[in-house]
This record gives structure tokens, sequence and C-alpha cells, in this order.
């Protein structure tokens, strides 16, 4: 029977206490996954000399189905030697089946009192504000930040004085289209059904439904596209330590970051047409 983890509200000491049993993913078959999947993306970093020598927040742009989230900690990791821990949403927590493999993989819940924890001891994090909202994205919003009206990742970094690094992805939102879209599925008439029957929570979060995916020549394999990661230059937040920032300081610093990490995205949207010859006529078909 997998161990249910500490709830992360009532008892957040506990909870960061068992996830910090969980050791970095250098299990044999995260290994083997890691492998297959650096053959199938061939993942490459930019900007790695923006990489802060002291811990960071680590925030960036989501793609659909996570899968960049795990790319990126994976890849810093084994490549570069930098171990992050991924926040995700409380949701994703709740069964205790899948949040074992979670924790196993660097994962952890982004509730504000482990944040604050977890930032008191200095470890490095990973951060999507968007969230599911923006994983599920339509396919026209591809690349586009979708942090709806959330503050509370800035409030938590300026308090700490933390260093916030942005980050950007690009590839992992195109590693599949769309056979039917998010709210779309939310609508159907199978999923009212299933909610009305209990099988599915009642009041069950739209963002948090998925698009029916369609991936390689229409299956359910991602992809092969080629995908680039870029480091943005760091962002210190030491002069903040211990305030409390008003709402329009709060909404600046949210701008700042947005906007860094925009430009590394569009950077990366240039690199990869340069590079675009680089891939084989094989990879390019495919990925069509």
């Amino acid at each position: 029977m997998v161990q249910r983890a500490p709830s992360p509200e009532s008892d957040p000491d506990a909870y960061v206490e068992h996830i910090s049993r969980y050791g970095t993913p250098a299990a044999p078959q995260v290994a083997l996954a890691a492998g297959l999947a650096r053959a199938w993306f061939k993942p490459k970093f930019i900007g790695l000399e923006n990489l802060p020598d002291k811990p960071a927040l680590f925030i960036g742009n989501h793609a659909f189905m996570a899968v960049d989230a795990a790319l990126f900690h994976l890849y810093l990791y084994y490549d570069h030697g930098r171990y992050v821990k991924g926040l995700g949403d409380k949701s994703l927590f709740a069964n205790a089946h899948y949040a074992a493999i979670v924790h196993a993989m660097g994962g952890v819940s982004g509730q504000a009192p482990i944040v604050e924890r977890l930032m008191a001891r200095g470890d490095d994090l990973l951060l999507y504000p968007g969230g599911a909202y923006e994983s599920v994205k339509p396919l026209e919003a591809r690349y586009q930040l979708q942090w709806k009206q959330r503050y509370g990742f800035v409030k938590l970094a300026a308090k700490a004085g933390y260093t916030v690094v942005p980050v950007a992805s690009v590839g992992p939102d195109e590693y599949y289209d769309h056979a039917l879209s998010s709210q779309a599925l939310f609508n159907s008439a199978p999923v009212k059904m299933l909610m009305k029957t209990g099988v599915l929570p009642q009041d069950l979060r739209s963002d948090l439904v998925p698009p029916i995916p369609s991936g390689m020549l229409g299956g359910p394999l991602p992809k092969p596209k080629t995908t680039y990661f870029a480091i943005g230059a760091p962002i210190d937040l030491a002069q903040y330590e211990g305030q409390t920032l008003s709402t329009q300081k709060l909404t600046a610093l949210r701008r700042q970051f947005a906007k860094a990490i925009e430009k590394e995205i569009q950077s990366l949207l240039l690199l990869r047409e340069q590079e675009r010859h680089q891939d084989s006529w094989l990879r390019r078909l495919l990925s069509a």
C-alpha cells in the first residue's frame, strides 16, 4: 500500500519532511525514460551562463500535459547538475498513488505554506504560474502566457528575497494537436453524465479537463519536435525580503517576469527557424 503524504494544508512541516525523503530522480526506470525522451525530442539548453549561484525560483511558460516540466527538470539535472523541485497544483496530489510518483520525480505541492518552507531552506523551485489552465489552452494560444490574476508566487518570492529566473520552452506546445478541445470535452454529454453520476466530481474545474490529444500521425505518441529551453537573466528580489508589497509593485514585478519569458520565447522561435535544416527529413515529416 502506498503511504499517503501528510496534508500540506494541516501539517506543512510534516509534508516538507516527507518529501525530503525523496532524492534526485536517479532510478533506472527514470533514467531509461529520460534516455528515450532525449532521442525523441533532442533537448537543447540556451543561456546556461545565466544560472545563478544561489537558490532560485524558475518560472516559465507551460505546455500541454506538462511534459515540458518533466523534460526541463530531468535534463537540467542530468546534463547540467541543477536539481529543481517542481511546484504543482494541489489537485494533482489528491490521489496517493499519483502523488507518490510525482514526489519521486521531484514534484511537490505548490501551496503557499510549502513554498515558504522550501524557500526558507534554500531549495531550487520550478513553477508554471499558468498551471493547469495554461497547459490546456487552445491551439491558437500556443506560446502565450495564461496567468489569469495570479500574484501569489510574486508575493512569496519577493517576501523571501528570492532570485527569479525566467525560463522558456519551444517545442512542447506542439507535441500534440487537439482532436477535441478542452472546453468542448468539458461541455460534452458524456462528461456531464459522469459528473452527474458522481464518477467525476460535480465541481470539476474546466481547466483540469485536458483536450483529447492528436500526436504523431494522429496517434497517441507526441510529435518528435526538437525542443529548446532558454534560461533568462536572473532577477534578484533580495531588496524586498521581509516586505509586504503593494498591488502596484506586485503587478510591476509580474509584468517584468512575463516580459522576460516572452522575450526568451521569441528568441527560441527564431533560433528554431534558423536551425530547422538540422533536423532530418523524417523528423520534419513526423513533426508536421
